[in-house]
């Protein structure tokens, strides 16, 4: 599973980037700012039928409320995703007054709580925006980065008990090229105090790394390890290049069978795992574990 680092709207993605599910905080009684505020993004996005679906799923909940942390499922209205997940981060806004914006901690939580959810609905790609916006917000790059420590932990406690992720791609998003700048650079920070493994550099590199890395160049965060040049031939490479086909995770696949990705390029596959899982290495030298038969 890789985390990517993106300016842009989690819910105006480039179609390139579009994700199956978008996952978007509020209070826990599904009410909007009043006035519009932080969430007049979302109506713009979903259109306006989004208070009259709102309110109706507010009416089928127990006690008319989600417990803060609650996870639930929305139609996505005019969003370009499949669904929409509405996590809450907050209690409901008083008459005159807006709830106050979620901490680090609990933006922390929702994210994981939300990730662990989607994960169980075997979809490919999932975006983010900063969540937690509000009165007395934290900055977004720091929002950002807790949503980034909340999917590294989840993805190293599913590499810790050797189970899938079910996710391909994780997308943290936010429209102002500097958050998602000073988020990269959080980002890299953690990984050099060892919560993340920080990604191999171009220059002399020490030990072999102990736990799964993530790489913030571009802007992604990979759960890829390096293996040094790639091992596999440029006559292979090119070859493969020509005669295979593009991956597909709904097919079966065999040791030594050859895929081009349309992310990392050529591969071949080195490893059946359980679990429907493979291991993929590319013409990089990136082995990536990959799904199959889904």
């Amino acid at each position: 599973m890789d985390i990517l680092l993106l300016q842009a709207s989690a819910l105006n993605l480039p179609s390139s980037k579009r994700a199956s599910v978008v996952i978007y905080d509020g209070t826990q009684d599904l009410g909007l700012w009043r006035p519009p505020g932080p969430d007049r993004d979302l109506w713009d996005a979903y259109g306006d039928a989004l208070p009259a679906v709102l309110e109706k799923e507010q009416k089928r909940l127990p006690k008319r409320r989600l417990d803060l942390g609650g996870v639930l499922r929305l139609h996505p209205g005019k969003v370009h995703c499949d669904f929409l997940i509405w996590v809450a981060s907050r209690p409901a806004h008083g008459e005159t007054e807006a709830a106050p914006a979620p901490s680090l901690e609990v933006i922390q939580d929702i994210a994981r709580r939300a990730i662990e959810f989607v994960a169980e609905h075997d979809v490919v790609r999932v975006a983010f925006g900063a969540l937690g916006r509000g009165k007395n917000e934290a900055p977004a790059a720091d929002r950002m980065a807790a949503i980034v420590r909340a999917v590294a932990a989840y993805k190293e406690a599913c590499f810790a008990a050797e189970r899938p992720t079910h996710i391909e791609e994780v997308i943290v998003c936010d429209p102002s090229s500097a958050n998602v700048a000073k988020a990269k650079r959080m980002v890299e920070r953690l990984a050099r105090t060892g919560y993340v493994e920080p990604a191999p550099v171009a220059q002399k590199s020490s030990a072999a790394p102990k736990a799964r890395s993530v790489k913030s160049s571009s802007g992604t965060a990979s759960g890829a390890r390096k293996r040094g040049p790639a091992r596999l031939s440029a006559d292979d490479i090119a070859s493969a290049r020509v005669r295979s086909k593009a991956y597909d995770r709904a097919r079966s696949y065999r040791e030594g069978e050859w895929l081009i990705h349309p992310s990392f390029g050529v591969g071949q596959v080195q490893l059946v795992k359980p679990d429907r899982m493979i291991a993929v290495l590319f013409e990089t030298g990136e082995e990536k574990t990959m799904i199959h038969e889904r």
